[in-house]
């Protein structure tokens, strides 16, 4: 049975299958060359051209509903990996429901569908009642397992030594390399060509914007050009972390994580006003971010330690 369906962008966008948060996610990422979507809409393998890169392609592993991607070895190796995770999660590795299925009441019977439905509503509830509310204490509990997890600290200690006493400027081709290389590597933030960010980052003559906490140079750094197929691609989240090491209380650390984190508390605590679409304007990330630090009262940690107790919690709950 064939349980993966390949599509180029345009044939993708013309199915109309995915929602439009799915497909945003997708289009992101502008090089892909074609997509392997698995029958719960859940999964995909995508194959990215890299021109002048041996190999020539390069694989992700994508989850269209946690929206986060991991590189893979090939396509083979993800729809592996695809099917023993679907295998582990019962009723995901079908985009169609049996009627067996309870949660297939539903569709099929109003009143058991009702129940279902409160039964649902009531997990959700208490799933959300069990998200502590941000405090000194919890901050200094996630500290505390940064502390003591090498695995967090060691590669940021490495990371400190690199960016800001070996080689904290930015005028030097061959030590940004070294830079970009090092945080992708740690950080995973998917960036498919190391060459032409450095040298976006070598023409922005950066070393006083970064001293001085200019906000408009993530934006700057986070697009770039890529020769051949792979155009425009906004590396956001590497942009914020790449001025966050030269200088940590100016720049606050996007990512995904953090992102849930302020928009699941601006819902239910309205501790600032934005979108989520705010949170793509660095400037206004950052405004939410000073704002989350003072109404929970957290205005001794630095940034710095916001950064990790953030990115922690926004793993385990969301």
């Amino acid at each position: 049975m064939k349980d993966f369906t390949s599509y180029g962008k345009k044939a993708l966008r013309n199915a109309c299958i995915l929602s439009d948060d799915q497909f945003k996610l997708i289009d992101e990422v502008k090089g892909f060359f074609s997509l392997e979507l698995h029958e719960s809409r859940r999964y995909a393998v995508m194959t990215l051209e890299r021109p002048n890169c041996n190999p020539r392609n390069s694989y992700l592993l994508m989850d269209l509903e946690l929206r986060t991607s991991e590189p893979v070895e090939g396509v083979k190796k993800a729809k592996q990996i695809i099917r023993e995770r679907c295998l582990k999660q019962p009723g995901a590795n079908s985009g169609l429901q049996k009627e067996t299925d309870p949660a297939a009441s539903t569709f099929t019977n109003s009143e058991g569908g009702l129940n279902v439905l409160q039964t649902n509503k009531k997990k959700v509830a208490d799933a959300m009642a069990a998200i502590p509310r941000p405090s000194c204490e919890e901050l200094e509990k996630y500290l505390e397992r940064w502390r003591l997890n090498p695995e967090l600290f060691v590669p940021e200690l490495v990371l400190n030594k690199l960016f800001t006493h070996q080689h904290p400027l930015n005028q030097d081709i061959e030590e940004i390399v070294l830079k970009v290389a090092a945080l992708n590597t740690v950080y995973n933030t998917q960036i498919f060509s190391v060459y032409p960010i450095a040298k976006r980052i070598l023409s922005l003559q950066i070393d006083e914007r970064l001293r001085v906490g200019d906000e408009s140079l993530v934006q700057e750094i986070m697009s770039v050009d890529y020769m051949g197929k792979i155009r425009h691609i906004n590396h956001y989240s590497f942009a914020s972390k790449y001025c966050s090491f030269h200088n940590p209380e100016a720049y606050p650390i996007f990512d995904s994580y953090v992102e849930k984190v302020l928009l699941y508390y601006q819902k239910k605590d309205g501790f600032y006003s934005f979108s989520k679409e705010d949170l793509k304007d660095y400037g206004k990330f950052k405004h939410a971010i000073y704002a989350f630090r003072d109404y929970y009262g957290l205005n001794h940690y630095t940034v710095k330690q916001l950064d990790q107790f953030l990115w922690q919690f926004g793993k385990d709950y969301f």
